[in-house]
């Protein structure tokens, strides 16, 4: 009898230590999982965090790379402008250089135009000037042919007379010394005035000869 009551008492105490234990076994159990359920939801957390740290640095690198990424765009654009704009520049000045020497090579052939035209008009007219000599040489030289011609004629007109004149006077001459001749044979002595109007056809007859002026003796 006592001995089944001990042995009741020791189940109940077994009993009593199993339900603590199982009591304890699952409060430690539920401590377990809910430590499990915490380091799951903190190693979520931290996951999640991380991940928002990679996405954050992601995109802090992202914006990083597209910032450097703008600014050498920006910086090559610079260049890029910058060359443009030195491009233009030489572009301008290339355009103002050729239309400056465009403007110059239009001037210049404007002044050759000219200079040729000067140049043919002075051309013309010392051809003409050279012609209107020639032609005024021409009519001078035959003027002065005719002049000549005709002192020539004047000349010849004037020998012959002269020659007539003389031919005539010395026939009037011969007949008078004949006339002379005849009164001197038929006188033996002369009258004054026989041997002046001899003397006077001598010196008459000498200054013809010397293309002289004959000046007459009045006495």
């Amino acid at each position: 009898m006592k001995k089944n009551i001990v042995i009741g008492i020791v189940v109940l105490l077994l009993l009593i230590a199993a339900g603590f234990g199982y009591r304890s076994y699952r409060a430690e159990m539920e401590r377990t999982l809910e430590a499990n359920r915490l380091a799951e939801e903190l190693a979520a957390t931290q996951r999640r965090e991380a991940e928002e740290r990679q996405r954050v640095e992601a995109e802090a690198e992202a914006h990083r790379l597209a910032a450097e990424r703008a600014q050498r765009e920006a910086e090559e654009a610079a260049v890029a402008l910058a060359r443009l704009r030195e491009e233009q520049a030489a572009a301008q000045r290339a355009r103002e250089a050729a239309e400056a020497e465009a403007l110059a090579a239009a001037e210049r052939l404007e002044q050759l135009r000219l200079e040729k035209e000067r140049a043919e008009g002075e051309a013309r007219r010392q051809a003409e000037e050279a012609e209107r000599a020639a032609l005024q040489a021409e009519i001078s030289r035959r003027e002065a042919a005719q002049r000549l011609a005709e002192a020539e004629r004047l000349a010849r007109e004037r020998a012959e007379a002269e020659a007539a004149r003389l031919a005539a006077a010395r026939a009037m001459q011969e007949e008078e010394e004949e006339i002379v001749r005849r009164i001197m044979l038929n006188r033996n002595v002369l009258p004054p005035d026989v041997k002046r109007r001899q003397h006077y056809y001598l010196s008459v007859e000498m200054t013809n000869a010397q293309g002289g002026v004959i000046v007459e003796d009045d006495k």
